[in-house]
């Protein structure tokens, strides 16, 4: 039994890294084209080095669960079409003694993604957002992002719901910057420019209520237009939620108001909603590597093929039912009565199931 275990283990670990290194190259394409990009404006090798470095823990992030789901479909499916799947089980080896090498396997590439999608990836966004930002390749569009309260600018909170390139919808301020008035402005929709001197960004509003405008009253506008004074000149990253660490978000989690004092209780909801889905998000990934192998190696046995084109493209069926998850509760993320953090296991906790199922089928 140690001779066969040895022998399916070395096989889906040798699939396992030949699928990664080239899911991971054609992961980090983008990543070197805007590199290429950073170096037609004059900036050295050695910083090109450092950015497509930072960009690999962010691929390994989707590129390590995909290579799991792809290799357990490949080995399993080959060893399955040569009857060696037969022969093992008529010696009486049952089908979770035959899984078990690659299972252990998928259950410690789940804890390094615990640490890449926690640790490693959220400081590395943050290193290569950085400098990007310092090498001025943001346009003005990119520092305001949708789907989160930006706190990047001195005295002003900024929330933008939806944004279509400089096309922005839904519009929340929170505007300190007069002593003493706390004042809340929301529009139906926007517009993005710099100013005429290209130190300043300026929001054209339109369908706009501010409470309060004057003496403590609402009022209602139908263009207004917002000036960032100095933020295109005194331009600096900040972090965002992508560039925390696991620990960091739970810590924003739990005192949500002390980070956001001047929000009201249903946007304060809405920036926790935005919070757990990021987290929640990274932990199901990191799952994704043992519930794919749960899933993958009855469904290449299924499968007894040995072509890997069939392999391929059953893993690439399952990767884009998971992430379309992913990116449905990321959509969902400004409905916080949806609960789209728990929409993110849907698909782990569905491939578990099935998984299992499949096994006793085949037992």
């Amino acid at each position: 039994m140690k001779t066969i275990r040895r022998y399916i283990t070395l096989d889906f670990l040798v699939t396992f890294f030949v699928a990664l290194a080239i899911l991971t190259f054609v992961m980090t394409i983008g990543v070197v084209f805007k590199a290429t990009e950073l170096l037609g404006h004059g900036i050295s090798w050695v910083t090109i080095l450092k950015f497509l470095a930072s960009g690999m823990p962010a691929t390994l992030t989707f590129s390590i669960p995909v290579a799991v789901v792809t290799s357990s479909l490949l080995v399993f499916g080959r060893i399955s079409a040569d009857g060696e799947i037969t022969a093992m089980r008529a010696c009486g080896i049952g089908m979770w003694r035959i899984m078990a090498g690659p299972l252990a396997v998928a259950a410690l590439l789940t804890l390094l993604c615990l640490y890449v999608n926690n640790d490693l990836s959220p400081r590395s966004h943050f290193a290569r957002r950085s400098m990007l930002t310092e090498f001025g390749a943001e346009s003005v569009v990119d520092l305001l992002e949708e789907g989160r309260f930006i706190q990047d600018f001195p005295g002003l909170t900024v929330y933008i719901s939806r944004k279509n390139g400089a096309d922005l919808q839904d519009v929340r301020i929170y505007d300190l910057r007069t002593d003493g008035v706390r004042r809340e402005v929301r529009a139906a929709r926007g517009r993005i420019r710099e100013s005429g001197d290209g130190k300043d960004i300026v929001i054209e509003l339109e369908d706009v209520r501010v409470d309060p405008l004057v003496d403590g009253h609402p009022g209602y506008c139908d263009k207004l237009p917002l000036r960032i004074e100095d933020a295109l000149r005194r331009r600096k990253y900040r972090k965002r939620e992508k560039d925390m660490t696991g620990a960091e978000l739970i810590q924003r989690i739990q005192n949500v108001s002390a980070f956001y004092p001047h929000l009201n209780g249903a946007d304060r909801s809405l920036e926790v909603t935005e919070l757990l889905v990021e987290l929640n998000k990274r932990l199901a990934l990191a799952a994704g590597c043992i519930a794919f192998a749960l899933l993958g190696i009855p469904l290449g046995v299924k499968a007894n093929r040995k072509e890997s084109s069939i392999g391929v493209g059953i893993s690439l069926f399952l990767v884009f039912n998971f992430y379309l998850f992913i990116i449905m509760a990321e959509s969902m993320s400004d409905k916080p009565i949806a609960l789209p953090h728990i929409i993110v296991w849907i698909p782990c906790m569905l491939s578990v199931i099935l998984g299992v199922r499949l096994v006793e089928r085949i037992n």
